[in-house]
């Protein structure tokens, strides 16, 4: 096969490759905006599954939390519904828990997507 046809293949396939990293991307983008109805909501999930995924339930049907009587964020924004409440509790060191430091606007963010999960009062 001539050094040209070989370039040409090559190029093919860094093309695809990035047209199927793109389209993922793209996937992934809006999945992230879907969830909640805010942006604020949207980036405190992305928050919750890159900080508290590893241990937590983050989100209904997620995978189940990875340590037995760890609550879930259902059960967590249940008994906390107002973001107040919620950006103080996250401000606060919480025993067997790692050590983990947020910005305020981390918190906020969190905060926002934790509340949208508790069920409505009636």
């Amino acid at each position: 096969m001539s050094e040209a046809k070989r370039a040409a293949r090559q190029s093919r396939r860094i093309g695809l490759l990035v047209g199927v990293v793109v389209a993922a991307l793209a996937i992934s983008i809006l999945a992230w905006q879907g969830v909640g109805g805010s942006e604020a909501e949207a980036r405190g999930r992305w928050t919750a599954d890159a900080h508290c995924g590893g241990c937590h339930q983050v989100a209904p049907g997620a995978e189940a939390a990875r340590r037995s009587g760890v609550p879930s964020f259902v059960l967590l924004a249940s008994a906390r519904p107002q973001p107040e409440a919620v950006q103080a509790w996250l401000a606060t060191p919480h025993p067997n828990m790692p050590p983990f430091q947020l910005t305020v606007e981390e918190r906020a963010n969190l905060a926002a997507y934790m509340v949208s999960l508790a069920p409505a009062r009636r």
